[in-house]
């Protein structure tokens, strides 16, 4: 049959259809009738038309979807065929469209058979609105391919890296959030950033998965996840302090040693973390890592700054076995004053600030012998201003 034959038929049908409102067959099997015996050019204009047809919404999504499906089975002939990738793009539009969810694998299928990017990001437009699991699954699949590719230094397209991290975005699913994980930290600049975005987008309790990632990941990908639920402002006051306790918890698990510059820097973040949050509930760690700086201290005067950052944060957590803790330590130094090292003077000013802060009575006693001690005249007045703080 000639073209003008085709296409004749074609609206002798149309106008058959919309004058009697019925034939001897359904309006989708006339039209896929004609779309199957036309010639590529003329199956553009089949879809096209069959688009602007007053009866488009009962029959239009299954057409495209009929569309696809030759798409598919002639992809190895006509793969960089202009026409041939004309139908594809005007049937997935359709599909994506009407939100023809039965048209998701079709699409998946498609895309990685045509590796044209007007076809592929008009696809991953299109998938998140379907809500296809099985495709989401495949599209986690291709990201980790991509990342691979660029780890072996090949070189991903860069625009449909982006349309993919949005497409996983959109989606709404936390089994997205490993490989874009990956992502964000694989990218340099923007499409690192972008990754991120789509994690943030999610929304689907990120707070959970970076916490696994914290627990089990190695120590470089601990501390990144941390910084990650940092930046987040959707984090809420307490998701930041679970996170933070489950960091100081994984990082004590550790036996920091020269070179393991992650996890100390895991340590002081989820401190500083807990500090700013004032989570109670990281007591039994915060009393923990105490313990284990003051211990360091003793055989090493260096590791100052460490103990007087835990002594800081258990300051902060409103806690009264804090002040017992506390006070113990700065009774011990009370008895031994007159032979105190520079070092020590400092923990023991930190601790008579940190008290202060706390301002349980049962800290009284020994900030009141710290005047009829031999302490620097600014370790006085600080016990001073922390007895005025106490409360009784």
């Amino acid at each position: 049959m000639t073209f003008s034959k085709q296409v004749t038929l074609f609206f002798v049908l149309t106008a058959a259809l919309s004058l009697y409102g019925q034939v001897t067959e359904p309006i989708l099997q006339s039209y896929e009738r004609i779309f199957i015996r036309s010639s590529l050019g003329t199956k553009v204009n089949v879809l096209q038309d069959a688009a602007t047809d007053d009866q488009a919404a009962e029959f239009y999504r299954p057409l495209c979807n009929l569309a696809l499906d030759f798409v598919l089975e002639n992809a190895a002939l006509f793969r960089e065929d202009p026409e041939m990738i004309q139908i594809a793009v005007i049937a997935v539009r359709g599909v994506g469209a009407s939100s023809y969810s039965p048209g998701a694998e079709n699409l998946w299928q498609v895309f990685l058979q045509f590796p044209d990017n007007v076809i592929r990001l008009e696809i991953l437009r299109i998938l998140p609105a379907l809500d296809p699991p099985v495709v989401l699954e495949d599209m986690n699949r291709f990201l980790a391919d991509q990342n691979a590719l660029y780890t072996s230094a090949l070189s991903p397209d860069p625009q449909l890296l982006s349309a993919l991290f949005t497409a996983l975005g959109n989606g709404g699913d936390r089994r997205c959030y490993p490989v874009l994980f990956s992502s964000a930290l694989l990218y340099p600049g923007t499409l690192g950033e972008e990754a991120l975005r789509a994690m943030y987008a999610v929304q689907d309790d990120l707070c959970a998965f970076l916490g696994q990632v914290i627990v089990k990941n190695p120590p470089t990908e601990k501390l990144e996840a941390l910084k990650l639920a940092l930046a987040w402002e959707g984090l809420s006051g307490e998701e930041r302090g679970e996170l933070a306790e489950t960091a100081l918890e994984t990082a004590l698990g550790y036996q920091v040693r020269a070179g393991m510059t992650e996890m100390a820097e895991l340590r002081r973040s989820a401190l500083s973390l807990i500090r700013e949050t004032r989570w109670a509930r990281a007591f039994p760690q915060v009393f923990k890592y105490y313990t284990q700086t003051m211990e360091e201290f003793r055989r090493d005067p260096s590791r100052k700054e460490d103990l007087l950052d835990s002594i800081a944060c258990l300051s902060s957590l409103e806690n009264s076995d804090a002040a017992q803790v506390l006070s113990l330590q700065l009774g011990l130094y009370n008895s031994r004053a007159f032979s105190l090292s520079r070092d020590e003077h400092e923990v023991v000013f930190a601790l008579v600030r940190a008290l202060g802060d706390l301002g349980f009575k049962a800290s009284y006693d020994v900030l009141l012998q710290i005047p009829s001690l031999s302490y620097p005249e600014d370790t006085i007045q600080a016990a001073r201003e922390a007895l005025d703080k106490l409360k009784w």
